[in-house]
């Protein structure tokens, strides 16, 4: 019988997607006998943009994830994949391309209705290029992602600086997602007072991420970002408070005592206000953009290309930041409970750890309510 495979391709956008797409990915594979091919050659993550695949720049070479035979080295590129592939904008020519094959929203809608099913499809070559969501079965994903270890070089940095701040001690990880100028969607009901959330979803309604091209002042076509204003500093630092006052709570009801607080977040105003609020808060020291300038995994859609095949290329961020991204991740992991916002960027974390050391973090109950209100509306 002729191999298939699944492909998990780079996402265009930021580590959760990629992590997301390989799960997806590779639960299609052990479900329906196929080989797993990760293909990361055209990532913003990828040191080496001329075409090397990276990554087994960041993890551990492996043959097999949890029962899966793996193919995930430069070779990628010459894989002379069986046709007809699905979704049928895959061609042998665009998966031998570093090019990222655009989606529309039917088929993000496809996509995930595929890997949440039993379904097995009758084309050879599957290729995924986006998040999946759900997740599927934790169970089985939490196995596959033992077997997913971060490169010696990542767990070293990462050992180095727990072992310097953390010790023996337990952590709990908070994770804010603020965009620092990035639109983030539905996520600015965090950050925004009620009035310029209003304006900020009015403005992301009138935009199609989907849509040909790229139109937005970064890589998504979203409209511009009222979040890391001057104006919403009130907003954000009323929400630290409220960050705060849950990790207190979660430190008495998750069983994790005199745990310390690990901050993970992009926005340098809003590390320096949770430090001010929980002075025990630790955060990995790292580069930081300037307020409004953007985050730091996202580059300038001035940055993109476009292909004659319909494919987009897109900037390539620099080799230290994502470094520091991927020692992160594993710092993430050693913490023992999560306190989170809704972003894929903890999502080994929200798989790894028990509900019970699990938290979302939600807006206030004003701004839960004005996205349904708008919806009537716009």
């Amino acid at each position: 019988m002729a191999d298939r495979y699944v492909v998990a391709r780079y996402c265009f956008g930021g580590i959760g997607d990629h992590l997301l797409c390989l799960v997806g990915a590779w639960w299609v594979a052990r479900r329906t006998g196929r080989i797993l091919v990760v293909d990361w050659r055209g990532s913003r993550f990828n040191p080496n943009p001329s075409g090397g695949n990276c990554f087994y720049t960041y993890f551990e070479r492996v043959s097999r994830l949890a029962g899966v035979e793996v193919i995930a080295d430069d070779s990628v590129g010459e894989i002379a994949f069986p046709s007809p592939m699905w979704p049928d904008k895959w061609t042998s020519a665009t998966l031998a391309s570093l090019d990222h094959m655009k989606h529309t929203s039917a088929e993000v809608s496809d996509v995930n209705r595929m890997v949440n099913s039993d379904q097995d499809i009758t084309q050879p070559t599957v290729v995924l290029n986006q998040w999946i969501e759900p997740v599927p079965p934790r169970d089985a994903v939490r196995n596959m992602l033992k077997d997913l270890r971060p490169a010696e070089s990542i767990r070293a940095r990462a050992q180095h600086f727990w072992d310097e701040q953390i010790a023996s001690k337990p952590a709990i990880a908070i994770h804010l997602r603020h965009g620092n100028g990035e639109n983030i969607g539905l996520r600015a009901a965090y950050w925004l007072g009620p009035v310029a959330l209003a304006r900020q979803l009015i403005m992301d309604a009138r935009n199609d991420i989907h849509k040909p091209g790229l139109f937005g002042r970064f890589s998504d076509n979203a409209a511009e970002s009222l979040v890391g204003a001057p104006s919403q500093a009130g907003a954000e630092r009323r929400f630290c408070r409220r960050v705060a006052a849950s990790f207190r709570s979660m430190s008495r009801t998750s069983g994790v005592v005199n745990a310390i607080p690990f901050l993970f977040c992009d926005s340098a105003q809003i590390i320096e206000i949770m430090k001010e609020i929980l002075p025990t808060l630790v955060a990995c020291p790292k580069r930081l953009q300037n307020r409004g300038d953007g985050p730091l995994h996202q580059f300038d859609a001035s940055a993109v290309r476009h292909s004659a095949n319909g494919g987009v290329r897109g900037g390539t961020i620099a080799n230290e930041i994502t470094q520091e991204m991927f020692v992160e991740l594993e710092l993430m992991r050693r913490c023992a409970a999560l306190l989170y916002m809704d972003s894929g960027f903890s999502i080994v974390s929200r798989i790894m750890l028990e509900d019970s050391r699990l938290s979302l973090l939600k807006p206030n109950i004003v701004n839960r309510y004005i996205p349904k209100i708008l919806r009537r509306f716009i």
